[in-house]
């Protein structure tokens, strides 16, 4: 408990606006009608006993309950750690209590691999018809609700509506019971009813109140205010209130109290609170009776929970497949990530999407026409402001977290959702090309895709391993599906001009830049106004960057010679009805290489495999020096073929190979 306790305590910090209440899990279900008795909602008692200690109070603790009026469900671990006596179970079934199977061995292993999981279902099933039980809870909440279909259940009780300290904090997002249909049901099957179908599944009964050892021995509560609060909003929402409290962790005498322990008085004072306040108004119902009554339901239309509709704008929807988180975190990953979403979707893959409001990336987005829902912005330059930044927007990102639910984040190199995503233990796919950024342990991918230019190790993913590669550049995945607009020559006013030149300054507020790139960009944009006839496309960064330009280097701005678009333009478009880019080097500079546009890069931090590849190719040239620079950009017209480079890419294709491969792992399949 005291190794979950700093990191249970920083979460917590984060999590304020969805635990112990996430207010969007109070949502009614489709159909619902309520609860039986017209009864306001319900009240579910469970016990899970981990290992002696608790066997020896599960009798003190069932008198408890029977003393005010209660009646529970007692979890045991049948291969653990003690043996559940036939007696204790008879003496619990004749007071009208319930005996449920807790895993198996409660050691986390249970869901290991798809192939382990069957073996010991068989065994679960044994202990299941032997105790006469129906009902089952993984342990530490471990669990694949598609694998437990393999188990003779009416209800599986090992998810909540939120918790974000869980081990696999991904929860239902409802404080409801709900459905869980077998994936093999289906009505046309000889033999099978269309009711016999519909049957055939298990109800899931998540814990909505908060787990003891999380209030009282990781958060240290002195009192029962949380379990009150939250259930006072259930009630107030129709839902169920199902506590999980462990007699391991409960003492009955002062005497016997430690730091692994609360005092059972909390627990009576829960149950004293209900019977005060709300006598009358609640069913109280052991676990397999709920399950009963909502299996009876299926026989009308099932109840199911809408998709929120404040996150699910740009979610696609249609298909129940595994949800896939993409964060847009710069303007070059709007072109880059459109295909591979369009790719995903058509793969029966749900894609949500969001996208930092900063370099013109929501702009370029509803240009582009890619869904997204505006999150956060870009905090500038200083390194303060960059880290607090990195945290504001980490916890604006938490909605989607805990809504969404995704199976798997991925970028192109936003920290922010690496970040949330590592806190709540969702697996990571950083897509990533230059080799020399650095990664802090708590925003390090746990999968790493890259181009094969790149080395194997030593990258961001801890687990080289982990790290996949792709055929070709980043740019491939777009540039290939590229068809040229000429109605920008119009649009920019460059119609007529002898030679186009796109310039892109440095990126100032990255941590990788040398200020020396920006001596070699204020150099060429010296030179280059003073052509007749040259008209230079200027892309600055951001607002400030601009602004900064005309302040010190007005002179670039009295002619018509320098154009900055007035809003977000296609730049690979642009590219190619350039003659020519010159730019602080990243995203553009491939993308020219890959239209096979003369390309000078005045980038001077750390060269990247990529661009010392394209480079030996002849696609990229490196400026080094004044001199360089001078002697090698020439301001003339280029050659232009009639199309971009037509051969065949491999990047989007091994790209959603590996995404589909690393789902697959994480999903067990």
């Amino acid at each position: 408990m005291a190794l979950r306790r700093i990191p249970a305590k920083l979460k917590r910090r984060f999590y304020w606006a969805f635990w112990p209440i996430d207010e969007s899990a109070g949502q009614r279900p489709v159909n619902w009608s309520g609860w039986p008795g017209q009864k306001k909602f319900a009240v579910v008692l469970t016990h899970d006993v981990e290992g002696p200690n608790g066997l020896a109070k599960v009798k003190q603790l069932a008198e408890l309950e029977m003393e005010l009026g209660f009646r529970s469900s007692f979890n045991f671990v049948p291969n653990g750690s003690y043996t559940v006596p036939s007696e204790l179970r008879k003496w619990l079934t004749d007071r009208g209590f319930e005996i449920g199977v807790h895993d198996l061995a409660h050691d986390g292993k249970l869901f290991d691999s798809r192939s382990r999981f069957k073996k010991l279902a068989l065994r679960i099933n044994e202990y299941l018809r032997s105790w006469g039980a129906v009902g089952f809870r993984a342990g530490f909440m471990l669990r694949n609700l598609q694998w437990i279909h393999d188990l003779d259940i009416q209800y599986d009780a090992s998810t909540f509506d939120t918790d974000p300290f869980e081990p696999q904090s991904d929860g239902t997002g409802t404080i409801f019971p709900h459905w869980m249909p077998a994936p093999e049901a289906e009505p046309a099957n000889p033999g099978i009813t269309e009711t016999e179908s519909r049957l055939r599944g298990y109800v899931e009964l998540p814990y909505t109140l908060a787990q003891d050892s999380t209030l009282f021995l990781i958060f240290r509560e002195t009192t029962i205010e949380l379990w009150r609060r939250k259930l006072d909003w259930i009630s107030k929402k129709g839902g169920m209130a199902l506590v999980n409290v462990h007699p391991d962790y409960i003492h009955f005498e002062e005497s016997n109290s430690s730091a692994r322990t609360f005092s059972a008085n909390k627990f009576r004072e829960l149950l004293e609170y209900i019977l005060k306040n709300y006598k009358g108004q609640y069913w109280h119902a052991l676990p397999r009776s709920v399950a009963e009554w909502f299996r009876s339901r299926i026989l009308s239309p099932v109840a199911s929970i809408q998709p929120n509709p404040s996150l699910s704008a740009n979610v696609s929807q249609g298909t129940s497949g595994p949800l896939i988180w993409i964060d847009l975190d710069n303007t070059p990953h709007v072109p880059f990530f459109k295909p591979i979403i369009r790719e995903l979707r058509a793969k029966g893959y749900r894609v949500h999407v969001t996208a930092r409001d900063a370099f013109q990336v929501c702009a370029l987005a509803s240009k582009m026409e890619v869904e997204c829902d505006k999150i956060g912005r870009h905090y500038g330059k200083n390194r303060f402001s960059k880290v607090a930044g990195l945290i504001v927007r980490a916890a604006q990102l938490l909605p989607v977290v805990m809504h969404s639910r995704p199976v798997i984040g991925l970028s192109h190199g936003s920290r922010s959702q690496l970040l949330i995503c590592n806190l709540f233990r969702i697996p990571t796919i950083l897509i990533m090309d230059y080799e020399f950024t650095s990664s802090p342990p708590l925003v390090r991918p746990l999968w790493e895709i890259v181009p094969d230019a790149l080395p194997g190790s030593n990258l961001h993913a801890q687990n080289s391993n982990r790290i996949l590669k792709y055929r070709g550049i980043k740019e491939d995945v777009y540039v290939s599906e590229f068809k040229p607009d000429p109605s920008i020559l119009d649009r920019l006013n460059l119609r007529g001009s002898s030679v186009i030149v796109t310039a892109r300054p440095p990126a100032d507020e990255a941590h990788y830049h040398n200020p020396e790139s920006d001596v070699f960009f204020t150099h060429f944009m010296n030179r280059a106004v003073k052509h007749a006839k040259i008209k230079i496309v200027l892309l600055p960064r951001n607002k400030r960057q601009e602004d900064q330009m005309r302040s010190n280097s007005p002179e670039w701005f009295r002619g018509d010679s320098v154009i900055v678009p007035g809003k977000a333009e296609d730049g690979v478009n642009l590219l190619w009805y350039s003659d020519l880019v010159v730019s602080g080097g990243g995203t553009m500079n491939r993308e020219a290489a890959a239209l096979g546009v003369p390309v000078y890069s005045i980038f001077r931090g750390k060269i990247g495999a990529v661009d010392h590849r394209l480079h030996s190719e002849g696609r990229l040239v490196l400026i080094e020096s004044l001199k360089q620079l001078d002697a090698e950009i020439l301001l003339v017209p280029r050659a232009r073929d009639l199309s971009p480079d037509s051969r065949h890419r491999y990047a989007l294709q091994d790209i959603i190979g590996h995404v589909e491969s690393i789902i697959a792992q994480h999903m067990g399949a």
